[in-house]
């Protein structure tokens, strides 16, 4: 069996589910390269000291790799463990894809994720997000699909979730303030700057911080390391609008 268990983005997120089927696998690959971990990963031995565990790297996950998991949870049970929820990030699809195709069974443990907490943890109505998007740095390419989507759901009166970029096997972390900046660049509308928006630093992780304002104040504060996320906000509602206040006054 394929197991893809969510570990949250700390060990306290863990569920139960998710504890148990740790502890039942045969074959533990921690996804070490999608995403930031508040805890360390290795911890997660102590939750079966049997099984055998990989720190695994993008090459041992992907590519010619996903065909020899897929055989191995044919006759193991196989863990995929991986920060947040398996398929926030569409990373593991081709994983699921191959054993629906083989005929491997699996199941799929859902773990906190930076979409649930961004929605929950703010305080904005879940059911005024638009499209998410993802801001990647600009090296080969403007990301100008970032900034349409950002101004569609503007002229829709939704709120925007920006998931800045992450390159863990690149050594690279977009900031708040790196996004800032590039957006402000994108905007060939003008305005952007001026828009209300909520910085999110290390969501869920013990040194959270959120801070709220116009989009480019949000570079002037100062943040724990990434992961870092911004939303850009559109209308307020009476409700929304004394909440973001409250993050405003912590910053």
């Amino acid at each position: 069996m394929l197991v893809f268990i969510g570990l949250g983005y700390s060990l306290r997120h863990l569920t139960r589910e998710a504890i148990d089927w740790l502890g039942k696998a045969d074959v533990i690959y921690i996804d070490t390269y999608t995403s930031l971990y508040e805890d360390s990963l290795e911890n997660l031995r102590n939750l079966n000291p049997r099984a055998v565990f990989v720190m695994a790297k993008r090459r041992e996950l992907e590519g010619e790799a996903i065909g020899r998991v897929v055989e191995e949870a044919r006759y193991k049970t196989v863990a995929i463990a991986v920060p947040g929820d398996p398929f926030i990030a569409t990373t593991h699809d081709a994983l699921l894809s191959e054993a629906i195709k083989q005929g491997v069974e699996f199941r799929v443990i859902h773990g906190v994720s930076i979409l649930n907490m961004a929605y929950s943890r703010v305080g904005l109505q879940s059911y005024r997000f638009g499209k998410i998007v993802t801001l990647v740095y600009p090296i080969h390419f403007k990301p100008l699909s970032t900034i349409e989507t950002i101004y569609d759901n503007l002229s829709r009166g939704l709120h925007t979730l920006v998931l800045l970029d992450l390159r863990i096997e690149e050594s690279l972390a977009m900031s708040i303030p790196e996004a800032v900046q590039i957006l402000v660049e994108l905007d060939y509308k003008g305005g952007l700057g001026e828009q209300l928006s909520i910085g999110l630093a290390r969501l869920g992780w013990r040194d959270e911080k959120i801070c709220a304002g116009r989009l480019i104040d949000l570079a002037g504060y100062n943040y724990p390391p990434p992961p870092h996320s911004l939303i850009v906000t559109s209308r307020l509602d009476p409700v929304e609008k004394e909440i973001f206040e409250y993050w405003r006054r912590r910053c």
